[in-house]
């Protein structure tokens, strides 16, 4: 039932300790199986890197250059997840990161049952017991990456949001807010997440003049970091905004390949700058490549190229209008094709089954074709074209390959116009391959990754306890009905988000699954509400 906000008279860390305190062994216990469950994990899955991870890297070991050679990087990416993998590999190494993330999992794990304790201690026992059986989320914990942050981060902000919607306070609804930043500055997806200031307050509350209240406590809690970051970045990298580059991948990463200079004028502005500065090198030029021959064949080297020649070309106060209303003019052309992709992609989110890869020393790269065919006509690869000279101060996002030496440019002071910032550069990328080359930490255990690898195949996939809970909310309705489907409003939309930019990824999906698999218990194992007796 909606209730009125109260004041909390208690500070909100004494709040949440007491909450955590009034189940202290059960915690202590939840925490120990975590951690000993993780150790096991890693003879299967030793920690490897993972997405973007030498971006991340890069970042931090950069935070504090006043002339970065990766100067675009840096507004690219929002500071929790370079500061999280990189503090550890610069005081004690991959072994020092893997035991902060074993401790992450262990928190992860834990907050999802301290989350949903209010809702039952059923439910919080077979929440923590179901994510100690999870395997692809414990994945997410053996790779280096924003992956794992995120989900340990949403984990700690489900329980706020739970909290709040079940006693509405002041205290609980800053919280709430200031939860949606860290998920914000975690992954710059995270912001999608700002919703949640306007349903917690809008459930949880009675009174137009008491849901605007919270709404606005809320929201000023989650923009008030966030817009002080933008202001840091406005300072730091000449860009007023969380994480710059939105409209570069939202939809222009889906649908880079569908862009036609016949689509509209900032198709055929586009095509003229790629048919210029692009088309007129060597490999694309002896191969007689043209502008609807290089979209069609534009994959995520092509993309990230495209992005530093907007810049380039049309200026970084363009903020990437010309790639995103060529994006737009593509959708325009079949409106149903890319509807239908972003519906896949929604559905592969919840349907795809993961398992972590076995891992070994030295990592095996293979060999890549230089050369693919488009259309029926030739097209250089990355392979071919690497390193990506004009994007070098975009970060290695654009690597073709796991081979890091490819990734190199070998003359980074004429890359970057400047002998200081090319012996930085130097540097930097001296530790990047000190790090790179600590992972992973040693080779897998070939039988616990194959009995891991099938445990995890067999993991009842999302739609399943989506469907589950859908049925059991809809017949029981449960004390708790309106956190999990606020938490699924959530999640869905973080994924919807995803979608609209990018092809299938478990690690998208992955940080957010316990949302399904705790609405599932939830509606299952939770005492029904009054009205339902």
């Amino acid at each position: 039932m909606a209730r009125r906000m109260t004041t909390t008279q208690v500070t909100a860390p004494r709040l949440l300790s007491a909450e955590l305190l009034a189940s202290r062994r059960g915690v202590i216990v939840l925490g120990l199986a975590a951690l000993m469950s993780y150790a096991v994990q890693a003879l299967a899955w030793p920690l490897e890197r993972g997405r973007d991870s030498w971006d991340y890297w890069l970042w931090f070991l950069q935070l504090f250059d006043r002339e970065p050679p990766f100067s675009a990087l840096l507004a690219f990416r929002t500071p929790i997840t370079p500061l999280v993998v990189g503090a550890p590999m610069a005081l004690g190494g991959a072994q020092l990161l893997e035991v902060l993330m074993a401790l992450a999992y262990a928190l992860a794990v834990v907050g999802w049952a301290w989350a949903v304790l209010p809702l039952g201690r059923r439910v919080a026992i077979a929440t923590g017991l179901a994510l100690l059986v999870c395997v692809p989320y414990a994945g997410l914990f053996h790779e280096v990456s924003s992956d794992f942050v995120f989900a340990t981060l949403f984990a700690l902000w489900a329980g706020l949001v739970v909290r709040a919607l079940a006693r509405p306070s002041r205290g609980r609804l800053i919280l709430v807010g200031v939860g949606v930043a860290a998920l914000a500055l975690s992954r710059p997806t995270g912001q999608i997440a700002i919703a949640a200031c306007v349903l917690v307050p809008v459930v949880a509350l009675r009174g137009a003049r008491e849901r605007l209240a919270g709404v606005a406590m809320a929201l000023v809690a989650a923009l008030v970091p966030l817009a002080g970051w933008a202001t840091y970045n406005a300072v730091r990298n000449d860009d007023f905004a969380v994480a710059r580059g939105t409209k570069a991948y939202v939809p222009f990463f889906k649908v880079a390949g569908d862009v036609d200079p016949a689509n509209g004028p900032a198709s055929r502005r586009l095509a003229e700058a790629v048919e210029r500065e692009v088309l007129t090198q060597g490999p694309y030029r002896t191969r007689d490549v043209d502008a609807q021959t290089y979209f069609r064949g534009a994959g995520n080297f092509e993309v990230i190229r495209m992005i530093a020649l907007a810049d380039r070309v049309f200026g970084r106060d363009d903020d990437y209008d010309v790639l995103f209303d060529a994006s737009v003019e593509a959708i325009r052309e079949d409106p149903g094709d890319y509807a239908g992709d972003v519906g896949g992609t929604v559905w592969d989110f919840l349907s795809q089954r993961y398992a972590p890869a076995p891992r070994e020393r030295p990592q095996p790269i293979p060999e890549l074709p230089a050369e693919a065919t488009v259309e029926g006509r030739p097209f250089p690869t990355p392979i071919a074209l690497s390193p990506l000279v004009e994007a070098v101060r975009y970060g290695l996002v654009w690597c073709p390959t796991d081979e890091l030496e490819r990734c190199i440019v070998p003359d980074p002071a004429s890359a970057l116009g400047s002998a200081s910032e090319g012996r930085r550069y130097t540097e930097l990328m001296g530790t990047i391959r000190d790090w790179n080359a600590q992972l992973p930490l040693r080779d897998s255990s070939a039988w616990l990754a194959s009995k891991g690898g099938a445990l995890s195949d067999r993991w009842p996939r999302s739609f399943l306890w989506i469907a589950v809970a859908a049925v059991a909310l809809a017949i029981r309705r449960p004390r708790g009905s309106a956190a999990a489907l606020v938490l699924g409003t959530v999640a869905g939309l973080v994924l919807v988000v995803h979608a609209l930019s990018q092809a299938p990824q478990n690690e998208f999906a992955l940080p957010v699954a316990p949302v399904w698999i705790v609405a599932a218990i939830v509606a299952l194992l939770a005492p029904r509400s009054r009205r339902c007796r």
